[in-house]
Formats: C-alpha cells, structure tokens, sequence
C-alpha cells in the first residue's frame, strides 16, 4: 500500500514541477537554518558539562554594593580565597585557583614565542576537571613551584616530537619552568582554554620576591577566578550562611571600613558559559533562546507554504479526491496518500539541506567563531533529532492539507460546486501575514544591532583612537624602559609617546579606595588607578576640562599631584570646584597624598556596554607595562617596522609585541558583531522562504482567475490594471504583517539595548526603511507573476476556460 501512496505522491511531484520546487527549496533552506542553529546551541550548552564531577565543580563569584546602591557582580576573587575556603569549609573537598596573566613571553632554545592562554593554577587542577593527561601524573605535576604543563599543541611547538617532561621553558626574562607533564589539547567547549599551566605556587614565589605576600591580600582583585568541588550530595544553598561567615571573618574589617556590602556566591560551572559574571550578573541566555525561535519559525515559515500551496491547489485536486471517494477510497487513506507526499518533500529537502549545511559550515565557523562538526561520533543525539525534524516537518507541513482535501464532499465537487470557503482563505492569508511578521521582526533586529555597533565604532570616546599603538613591555627589565621611548620617539612618524600601566582600549586593572584627605575609609570609593609618566594625556588626546597637565619641571607633581576624570569628581562630591581639593590614594599597603591639579573628560578605556568608571591618574613611572605611541598618518605598516627595529637593537632577546588601540576597542565588539551577521543571514533567509510562497500563491491565484483576466482584457483593462489587481492583495497581507511585526521588534530590542550603558534610541526609519524594503520585495515577487499573467493572450485563455 506505501509502495503506492510513495509512486502516486512521486508522479504529482512531477507533474508540478515548479511548486514541487518552491515547496522543497524553501524546506531544505528552513531545515539547514535549523540545523545550523541546532549546532550553535548544543555547543553553546555543552560547555564545561564534560567534567566527570560537573554536578559538584561552581565557580566562586562576588556581588558587592557600594554607596552608590548599585549591585555590581564580578567572576573575580582575591588571592586567599581558594585555599581559606577549603580549610574553614568541610564541605569543600577542594578549592583551585586560576590566574591569567595575559600575553608571555616562553622561550626554548632560539624560539621566543608570545603565548596568549597561559595560566598560573592550584596543584588539583587535574583532579578537579577532566582534562586528560597524556604524559605525568595528574596528583603532583602543578605541585612545585616552577613547574609547568604543556599541552599537547604547545609541546610539539617548542620541543617537536621528542617528549618535554624533565625540560626547562622560560617564562618572561624571569625564571625558567621545568615541563613536568603533557596534557591533551583542552577542548573547544571549555571557558578554561589553556596552552601554558604553571603552578600557583610559582606565581606566589615570585611575588614575594618583590615583597608581596599575595595571599594576605584580602583586598586585590586581578584576573584571578576560583573553582570550587563540593563533597557529593552536598547542596550548595546551604552553604550561604557558610559563606556569609567566611566573608565576615576574613574581610569584615575592610568592607566596614569602606562601607561595602560584600558577598561570595557559589555558581554552577554548567552556568558559566552564558552567565560570565555570576548567575546574578550579565545573562546572555535569552540569545539561545532567541536562536531556537528563529530555527523553528524559519521551519515553520517553509512549512506554512506547502500548506498554503497546497490548500490554494485544492480545486484542482479536488476532482480526484471526489472520483476516489466514489470508487471506494477511505479518508484514512487520502490522509495517507497526502501525507505521504509531504514525507516525500521533507525527505528531499532534508537531503539537500545536509548538502547545503556541508556547503556553508566553513562560513558559518568562521562567523560563529567556532569549530562546529556537522557529524561526529559523539553526536547519536543529534543524529536522532535530525530524524525526528524530517518527521516532523513533513507532518506540520502536509497535516493540514491533508485533513482538508480528504474532507471534501464528492457530490458537490464532481457537480463542479466546489469552491474554497472564507475560513480557508482567512487561514491561508493568516499564514502568509505570520510569514512576513518573522521575516520584518528580523530585518528590524538586524538593523537595530548594525545601527548600535555603529554607533560603539563612531562614538567620542573621549581620547583620540586612531593610529594609537600599545607596545607591550612584558619580559622587560624596567631600567630599559625610558631608553626604549627616547628609541621610538626618534623614528620618522612616531609623534608622541607614554609608558603607563593600563591597556588602552581594554581597561584599567589597578583598582583602589581613592577619599578626600582626612576622611574615612567608608566614605570613600573604588576608582581605577593609571600609573604613567608625564605624557599621557599628550600622546591619547585625553582632554582637560579643567586645571592643568602634569609638569616635569614641577618636582611636586610626580609625588603631590592627581589628575581625575569627571567621574571620580562626581564620587568626590565636586562639581567646578575639584582643582586644588586634597585626596588620598590607599591601595592597603601605603597611602599618597596629593592635590589634584586637573581634571579630564570622561574616557571610555572599556567596553561602551560599560559605564566610565572613576579615574585617578598619578605619575609613578617604576611600575608601567606598556608603551603607547601616536603615530602619524600615513604608512602605519612602515613606521611600526621602524619601531620594530628600534626595540631589535635595545631589546633584541624579547620579541617585539604590540597591537593597535583601535583593533583592540573592536575585539570588545565580537559578539555583537556576530549577532548582527547571524541576524542579518536569518533575515534575509526569511524573506527569500517567504518570497517564495507568495510568488507559488501568486502563480496560483493567476492560475484561478484566468478566465477574469480575459474578460478583463477583452473590456480594455491595461497591464498596470491588472498587475495591481493580482498584487495588491498580497501587499495588503505584507503591510499587515509589518504593523504586527514592528511592535514585537521594537520591544524585543530595547530589551536588548537595556544592557549597555551607551546605546542608541530606535528611530522611526528604522521601521520605515524595514517596510519599504518588504514591500519591494514582495511587490517585485508578485509582479513577475502578476505581469506575466496580464500578458497573456485573452483569446486563448477564454478558448482553454
């Protein structure tokens, strides 16, 4: 009996050529979106869910309220955190530490390599998380100081083949690493991707040898977070009072001195992908959401045209439902039979949506960022989803259909009364206002997201940008450093240049409680603190907006001297009046006192999804990182060679690194970026599916009033006449779906624009220019058709009626 259904179901495919087309083409592109999308939120899920002991691994997270009242919530904890937490709670079985450094310098032999992911972390790393080992043992390898583990990318590196362990890396122009074990590469899914693992202890050795004991430091932040495993069956809501006492025993006399409200909070290592600042903290899980509702409406879309297609062809079957109605055939069958032919075009389009997926994948990768597989070993769930979507498909799309064609009377259609009925009509062009409510909601969406990175990329952000270069000083000795500015400085087309101890266009990493002079700890504030010689503001274009720079020739101004921003002048409680004011800077294991003779207009040195923090500049020139030139226009490639050079012949043991400010600003942008370009790719999917269907119901419709149109003709109706009564029906259906879509839209992207602190405010072109382009499209969609028919011959379409 199937044998049947399939060889009828294949023979009308055939005989209807174009629609079986439409009908498949759209499938298959509704079906590769979906499966795509399938791809990027399984893997955005899967992070960090490997670990064999996952259900008991959270990451320590901070929640603090300052005077200001605002709730600020951070992944970032304080050296002693780990280890005192694993003492003073039995229900920690152990406690790692991670700290990233940043950019390093290793070298072996004559290869000096800059490493991005290295960080320094606690000897049960290895226990804790389920990153094999390929070479040493997993309970002593990050025991000792000075020790280091490679993975296995990195050792073939720098040792090639022959196996590492028992051999010295270089860390910086500092201290060398003994290689005590080899670990398979970490996996693309894990937030702890790392190629360089050296022990924790390493870190606090070499701090106190700069006389920082930095496990008594209740009061530094860095770029260090905390792991926790809890013992089995231990819930982790009862660990608040826990922790609440741990807080108070160890940091209750700073947070009261400084009127800080201070809390640690557990969260689960499954969260951290999507949750980067804690649970309560920054949530970027609704974009998952968001991917699934544009898989299944795009889906859905495809399905809603092989049901109008196939519902708007109902007179032209609906004889040969009433011929096997009256020769015996059940409904069932007819459903079947109807059935069977969507599961026929689903199998099809799934076919070639596999093709197209194959096709795209690199581009996808490359736009996602991400290393997706379209099968792997691993992926037996995914092989049955994709199934269960063929079956699904194929029934949401011919179900309808197949309901309504099986319940036609035979009497009325073989009378030839059949005619189709408001309601399915009403339905049909429900759908088609559902279609391009989607495909409108996107477009708003995509131009929305474009319009706010615009925006980020054109904004003042209050210095000058633009052919700004960071020349990095890591594995530097420090006595090099102002023989390596007077360097540069001499090269053609280096106009100005500062060493400091921030990253332009990332942020400043030195926090610290800044008060007027005199007063408590508590009422004070938390300000970013900027270290750096005397041309700071020269070299960025940072300006004043009152009182003065700071002066070499000024011997006060390198040890009695501040300059802050406009913000910090706010948290001070100064308005005009800040020039001249005496403060205090209090880092915990000192205290400087100074007048602030400037002040500066508010600078955004991080993300614009980030208010400006309060600044406090000062010079102090023993402690800077990096180097920031300014360079003139022209040939920004020759003038860095020449930089380059300079650095060679000063420097010629440390590869020269740097990177420009205005590349750096961008790379806090990426997301977004890919947000925009995935919306944009959705969007324009939706409008080629649903173009589509109306251009199959366009055919359809033309088809049915043949014998209208050459009536029409025949009385003198022009080509314009009758191609805008063929379209202005569709376009009806197209405005409405506009005026649903725009609300939904616009609600959905203030949501989204909510989460930044500088953001743009939708303006109304946004929704006229998204409806003047639908209604283009649609209208040139239909017209084709729509032309076509009015070109028609009269006399043969009334001789074939």
């Amino acid at each position: 009996m199937f044998r049947n259904y399939f060889k009828i179901a294949v023979r009308h495919l055939q005989r209807h050529k174009l629609i079986t087309v439409i009908n498949i083409s759209g499938l298959a592109v509704g079906m590769a979106c979906c499966i795509l999308i399938a791809l990027y939120v399984r893997d955005e899920l899967s992070f960090d869910r490997f670990h064999h002991n996952a259900d008991n691994i959270y990451r320590v997270t901070t929640q603090s309220i300052r005077q200001a009242g605002n709730a600020e919530y951070g992944a970032a904890t304080q050296f002693p955190v780990g280890p005192n937490l694993k003492k003073d709670i039995s229900s920690i079985k152990e406690a790692v530490r991670i700290c990233a450094p940043g950019s390093t310098l290793y070298t072996v032999g004559d290869k000096k390599i800059w490493e991005e992911n290295t960080g320094f972390v606690d000897e049960a790393f290895f226990r804790v998380f389920n990153f094999p080992l390929l070479e040493g043992n997993p309970a002593t390898v990050l025991k000792e100081p000075y020790s280091i583990v490679l993975t296995e990318s990195a050792a073939k590196k720098y040792f090639g083949d022959a196996s590492p362990v028992g051999k010295l890396i270089k860390v910086g122009n500092s201290y060398s690493c003994t290689v005590t074990g080899v670990a398979k590469d970490l996996p693309a899914n894990t937030d702890l991707r790392m190629t360089m693992l050296i022990s924790f202890s390493t870190m606090l050795k070499e701090a106190l040898k700069g006389g920082s004991d930095m496990e008594a430091q209740w009061f530094m932040f860095s770029n260090n977070v905390t792991y926790v495993q809890l013992n089995d069956h231990t819930d982790p809501a009862k660990l608040t009072k826990d922790l609440q006492t741990f807080v108070t025993t160890h940091i209750g006399g700073i947070l009261k001195r400084h009127n800080i409200q201070f809390a640690l909070e557990l969260q689960p290592i499954r969260n951290v992908h999507l949750h980067p600042e804690g649970d309560k903290g920054l949530d970027n899980s609704p974009l998952i959401w968001l991917y699934i509702a544009i898989a299944v409406f795009l889906v859905l879309i495809a399905c809603i045209n092989f049901m109008n297609l196939t519902t708007a062809r109902a007179h032209e079957r609906a004889k040969e439902v009433g011929l096997r109605k009256v020769l015996g055939a059940e409904r069932k069958s007819l459903i079947l039979q109807f059935l069977t032919e969507s599961l026929v075009i689903s199998v099809i389009s799934f076919l070639l949506a596999i093709l197209l997926v194959g096709l795209v994948m690199p581009l996808f990768n490359t736009i996602t960022g991400k290393e997706l597989l379209l099968l792997s070993a691993a992926d037996s769930f995914l092989y049955g989803g994709l199934l269960l979507l063929v079956l699904v498909v194929g029934l949401i799309a011919g179900s309808y259909p197949a309901l309504y064609l099986s319940g036609l009377i035979p009497v009325r259609v073989l009378k030839g009364s059949f005619v189709t009925s408001g309601s399915r009509v009403f339905i049909r062009r429900g759908l088609v206002v559902a279609q391009f409510a989607v495909a409108v909601a996107l477009i708003i969406s995509t131009v929305v997201v474009f319009s706010q990175l615009r925006y980020w990329q054109t904004k003042n952000l209050g210095f000058d940008k633009e052919h700004l270069v960071n020349v990095y000083l890591s594995g530097v000795d420090g006595t090099k450093t102002a023989l390596l500015k007077a360097a540069f400085l001499n090269q053609s087309g280096v106009q100005q240049a500062s060493a400091h101890n921030f990253l332009m266009g990332s942020g400043v990493f030195n926090n610290n409680p800044v008060v007027r002079e005199g007063q408590d700890d508590k009422d004070g504030f938390v300000a970013g603190i900027i270290q750096s010689d005397f041309d700071l503001l020269k070299t960025t274009g940072i300006k004043l907006v009152a009182g003065r720079d700071f002066n070499p020739a000024l011997s006060t101004d390198s040890s009695d001297a501040f300059i802050i921003n406009q913000a910090a002048a706010k948290q001070l409680g100064y308005k005009d009046d800040a020039v001249g004011k005496r403060i205090e800077w209090r880092p915990g294991y000192m205290s400087r006192h100074g007048t602030i003779v400037g002040v500066v207009e508010d600078f955004n040195l991080r993300s614009l999804q980030s208010p400006v923090d309060p600044i406090i500049y000062l010079v102090r020139q023993e402690e800077v990182a990096i180097i920031t030139l300014r360079l003139a226009a022209g040939d920004q490639k020759a003038i860095m060679k020449r930089v380059e050079s300079a650095w060679n012949s000063i420097i010629p043991d440390v590869p020269f690194n740097f990177t420009f400010v205005e590349d750096d600003i961008q790379a806090r942008y990426v997301s977004e970026r890919t947000l925009g370009k995935l919306f944009g790719i959705f969007s324009g999917l939706a409008i080629f599916i649903a173009c589509m269907g109306l251009l199959g119901l366009s055919m359809l419709i033309s088809r049915q009033r043949t014998k209208e149109i050459g009536i029409r003709k025949v009385l003198g109706a022009s080509i314009a006449n009758i191609s805008l009564l063929l379209s202005k029906d569709f376009l009806k259906l197209v405005l409405i779906g506009i005026c649903i879509a725009s609300p939904i839209a616009w609600y959905g992207m203030e949501k989204w624009l909510q989460h930044f602190a500088f953001r743009i405010h939708i303006e109304w072109w946004v929704f006229a220019l998204t409806a003047v382009i639908v209604v283009l499209i649609a209208w040139g969609t239909v017209s084709f058709q729509s032309v076509r028919s009015a070109l028609m011959n009269p006399v043969k379409s009334l001789r074939s009626e």
